[in-house]
């Protein structure tokens, strides 16, 4: 793929699907060990590849031809962005942002009525400090959404997942190493052991964490302060995180489409929504 001819996006715009009866892949490269290389790339330096590399990842147990096709195309984006990286821009503040989107079973279309994949929504995230992209993710749901509301709020908790987490470790450094404590720290695992050194400080060490969701049902629900019968179904694995927002240390705010950055995590953008996200992400 040295000589090939570049792409100007990572995937085509229709989702990638098992193609059970599609020709065998019958190539002279081993597809998990190129996988695993793009994985590489897409999970460190290269996050607008990750929806197009996992969706290839799917098949790596018995990858057809459409699936090799596929890989390439990866292949031919990076070869025409083989120069290219992450522009960091970081603020002055210490803020630790999440962007989440889902898409409400978006391969349903594609696949197979019979097949239980197809039913299955995508979850797309990426988490920002002081402005600039440290984590991200695309992945189908686990559990079948009923509506595109509850895809949304699954995906939400998702992200929770990894950013209340990360809100902890920045807590821990923010208050035992960055104030240059007189006492060494102590080497506990469990973040909640300096509660009582932040609520001695009285504010945060590190401001309200934004979470910015683009579906008004979403963020409605989100910021109820009870649970309704409609709902309840999901009631246990994803209502967790609330009580983070209700101690008033994330806030779910309301974002447009377009200023999505997790969007492009979801599914297949065209060149023009490509390029914008990719920007806002990326800086390039």
């Amino acid at each position: 793929m040295i000589d090939c001819k570049p792409n100007t996006t990572p995937s085509a715009l229709e989702p990638l699907g098992p193609d059970e009866e599609g020709e065998p892949m019958n190539e002279s490269w081993e597809y998990a060990s190129i996988l695993g290389m793009l994985m590489y790339l897409a999970n460190n330096t290269r996050p607008d590849i990750a929806h197009a590399v996992h969706a290839c990842a799917r098949y790596t147990h018995a990858p057809k031809k459409s699936h090799a096709t596929a890989v390439k195309h990866i292949l031919r984006y990076l070869k025409g962005t083989m120069l290219k990286g992450m522009i960091l821009s970081p603020n002055s503040k210490h803020e630790l942002d999440c962007f989440v989107d889902s898409d409400f079973a978006g391969n349903y279309k594609y696949f197979k009525d019979q097949d239980p994949t197809s039913t299955k929504s995508r979850t797309g995230d990426v988490i920002m400090y002081q402005g600039c992209p440290i984590l991200w993710v695309s992945k189908l749901q686990t559990q079948c959404a009923l509506s595109t509301m509850e895809s949304e709020y699954l995906a939400l908790s998702q992200s929770m997942r990894d950013l209340i987490p990360l809100r902890e470790i920045l807590k821990e450094i923010m208050t035992l190493v960055l104030n240059q404590s007189e006492s060494p720290p102590k080497c506990i695992a469990n973040s909640k052991s300096f509660d009582d050194i932040i609520t001695q400080e009285q504010d945060s060490p590190i401001p309200k964490s934004k979470v910015y969701e683009d579906n008004h049902a979403c963020l409605k629900f989100a910021r109820l302060p009870r649970l309704t019968p409609r709902t309840k179904h999901i009631a246990i694995p994803y209502h967790w995180f609330r009580s983070k927002v209700e101690q008033m240390e994330i806030a779910i705010e309301p974002i447009s489409t377009e200023n999505q950055l997790a969007d492009q995590f979801t599914k297949s953008l065209t060149l023009d929504k490509f390029k914008v996200a990719r920007s806002s992400l990326m800086g390039w």
